[in-house]
């Protein structure tokens, strides 16, 4: 049976075009509201009619706000910007001046806050509305590789961004600096890695109070916010993100001590170990200077506890700050038995500073080698400061006499420096002295070391030791006494024994 031939086709282009004149005959249909009305109601779950009606309003709204109304409100903002700028920079330039001397740190710091508003400013989106976790991560980390001040006035200049350039909510602007400033407060030292999954958990309780708080406040029926549903679930969500923050600084604590230059307790504690290669070597090269540097340590931990620095960095420091005898452990005298001639003795008073003073850089180059991060090759560096090494500068002023060949340049007999620049620095510097005076006394009694003690510290803080480093004079007292105790703790007297008489 034959088929009829098709009468009909569909031609899209013309099908179109005709929809199209349609479509722009038909009058637009529109719903009218009056002003001060509500277009939704407040609390209620937005659907998709809503949303689309408070765009268009929207889009009305901006469309009847002209240019220059624009240009005075990015004006606005960026004013407000600029005054957060410039207080900043000025506490930057008066309190940070370590970071603002390091290009390299202060690159990293500005760089890390970029990048944090970046991420957080993507993250700010529904479902996920996540931007605490760069937030947190930002000012946990700041608060390890520099200070809990810095951390807390960072917290504030970038909570402040975020909410002016997302939601512009004084309410979330609250949350969000509280828990970070909770996270720099609690983040005064690092002496595990289970203390940034608290401080995290810590973080997520303050997150859900203060989300709840808030709420209450704004709400006009407190009795609603224990009954939404919604509230509960973003709160708990927010908290959630704030453990998620406290494990990712955990997992990424070794890459942060390495790009920050820092170091935490949980390394200070791993290179204590007396198994570390570069302990083990100076052992068998230079046991006296060993044993020297475990008294210092000793002794120096305590005195930085007493004034609340940190005793730790003392400690591992002291450890180190010797390491470059072991290049010439023969030339100092505690590596020597009783039965040796001093090497010196048959060297010129200038080439025996040079000997004495190069253990310093030895030691540097060893740390270097060894991959010790900067905190502790500041201690080799810095611990004997710019002092003189008197001994064989006396030594040179008594051949210049004799020979008549003129006075002595002091500079020539002082090691390089720096001076110490921290608080740490300087207590290792006093301990170092001290330790090693002490084991000259004869008869050390209470009084001589007391005595010793005093005229070392006064010594190196008349010489400007101690200008760079912030220590107080109240805190230098403070050294003082602890030192004085730890020494004669160690050289207490003891009970002599009759000789016991043969059976």
């Amino acid at each position: 049976m034959a088929q009829a031939p098709a009468s009909l086709f569909y031609d899209g282009n013309t099908t179109q075009k005709y929809r199209s004149l349609a479509r722009g005959s038909v009058e637009d249909q529109g719903t009218t509201y009056e002003q001060g009305s509500e277009l939704v109601v407040p609390g209620s779950v937005l659907k998709d009619t809503d949303l689309s009606l408070l765009q268009y309003e929207f889009e009305k709204f901006e469309s009847k706000i002209g240019t220059q109304r624009h240009i005075i409100r990015a004006v606005t903002v960026m004013a407000m910007f600029c005054v957060l700028a410039v207080l900043f920079s000025y506490y930057l330039k008066n309190t940070e001046i370590q970071l603002l001397q390091s290009f390299s740190r202060l690159t990293i710091y500005l760089g890390a806050v970029l990048v944090c508003l970046f991420v957080a400013r993507q993250l700010s989106y529904d479902p996920w509305r996540a931007e605490i976790i760069p937030v947190l991560v930002l000012i946990m980390v700041i608060a390890i590789a520099f200070n809990q001040v810095l951390a807390s006035l960072t917290a504030f200049l970038v909570s402040m961004i975020l909410t002016l350039s997302t939601v512009q909510d004084i309410g979330h602007f609250v949350i969000v600096v509280t828990v970070s400033i909770s996270a720099a407060i609690a983040l005064k030292s690092v002496p595990s890695r289970s203390t940034l999954i608290k401080v995290g958990f810590m973080c997520s309780i303050a997150f859900f109070s203060v989300s709840w708080g808030i709420n209450v406040l704004q709400s006009q029926a407190v009795t609603d916010v224990f009954t939404d549903f919604e509230l509960l679930k973003a709160s708990l969500r927010g908290a959630a993100w704030c453990l998620v923050a406290g494990y990712l600084v955990a997992g990424s604590l070794p890459f942060i001590e390495s790009a920050f230059g820092t170091v935490t307790d949980i390394s200070l504690l791993e290179m204590s170990d007396i198994s570390h290669p570069l302990l083990q070597e100076l052992v068998r090269s230079a046991p006296g200077t060993y044993n020297h540097s475990i008294a210092v340590a000793t002794i120096g931990e305590a005195a930085a506890d007493a004034i609340g620095a940190n005793g730790l960095l003392v400690r591992v420091g002291a450890y180190f700050h010797d390491v470059g005898k072991m290049i010439k452990p023969e030339y100092f005298i505690e590596n020597m038995s009783g039965d040796q001639t001093s090497r010196h003795e048959s060297l010129n008073p200038a080439m025996s500073t040079l000997i004495i003073i190069g253990h310093v850089k030895d030691g540097v180059d060893l740390a270097h080698q060894h991959h010790l991060p900067k905190a502790i090759i500041d201690f080799v560096e810095q611990h004997h400061g710019t002092t003189l090494v008197e001994y064989f500068f006396r030594e040179a002023e008594k051949v210049a006499q004799e020979e008549e060949t003129g006075t002595v340049e002091e500079a020539a007999f002082r090691y390089p420096g720096p001076k110490p620049q921290s608080k740490e620095a300087a207590v290792m510097m006093l301990a170092d002295a001290c330790e090693s005076a002490s084991r000259t006394l004869v008869e050390p009694t209470a009084k001589r070391i007391e005595s010793l003690v005093d005229a070392l510290a006064m010594k190196r803080l008349l010489d400007g030791q101690f200008e760079d480093s912030t220590l107080t004079l109240t805190e230098l007292n403070t050294v003082k006494d602890t030192l004085t105790k730890s020494l004669i703790a160690i050289y207490h007297g003891r009970v002599k024994y009759p000789d016991q008489k043969s059976a």
